[in-house]
């Protein structure tokens, strides 16, 4: 059964503003914040949130190539590996904590804003590869390949938060990544928690 995806001229006109906006004004909260504190504390959430960017940039080129299955494929790669970013962010409320700096009450909302536009990034780049799919293989495959991507990009996460690799390490040291996924994987106190 073949579903029905919109002309290619309408795939790109999911909301590009209203993503943009969530993401200026959680770069704004942070500024602010450093400016108010003058700490970079949580500057690191400005790369997250660039990362988080990468799979919504890497859906649509996969778009734009969409008649070469080879280009297809390959930007497909790249963006499974680099989704986990985008609700990785989520991950980032573990930084709440009190502290004399700025009142615990913005760190929230800062947080949850960056935490809010990672996975509004993410769920918008993978409802583009499941249309993708859909178009290629049909409406059961795209819900299947959403089961398989949701699972692996669970992994992706555990893999940055605890073990502690960012997604373009798997060109850069694939022998110890692997290592380190492995032994995660044969411990079964690692793999509860990764569960």
């Amino acid at each position: 059964m073949k579903i029905i995806i919109r002309p290619p001229s309408d795939i790109f006109r999911i909301p590009i503003l209203p993503l943009v906006f969530a993401s200026a004004a959680a770069v704004a909260l942070v500024l602010v914040r450093i400016v108010y504190t003058e700490h970079v504390a949580f500057l690191f959430l400005l790369w997250n949130l660039i990362l988080a960017w990468m799979p919504l940039l890497l859906a649509l080129l996969a778009w734009q190539v969409r008649r070469h299955l080879f280009l297809v494929l390959i930007a497909g790669f790249l963006w499974l590996l680099f989704l986990p970013n985008a609700p990785y962010l989520v991950t980032d409320l573990i930084h709440l904590r009190p502290t004399a700096e700025a009142p615990m009450w913005y760190d929230l909302v800062m947080l949850f804003s960056f935490a809010l536009a990672g996975l509004a990034l993410g769920l918008h780049s993978l409802h583009l590869m499941r249309g993708l799919v859909n178009q290629r293989a049909g409406l059961l495959a795209g819900w299947i390949f959403t089961l398989a991507v949701a699972t692996l990009s669970g992994l992706g996460i555990y893999i940055g938060r605890f073990l502690r690799w960012n997604s373009w390490e798997i060109f850069l040291h694939p022998q110890r990544l692997a290592s380190d996924v492995a032994a995660t994987l044969a411990a079964p106190d690692s793999l509860l928690k990764l569960l």
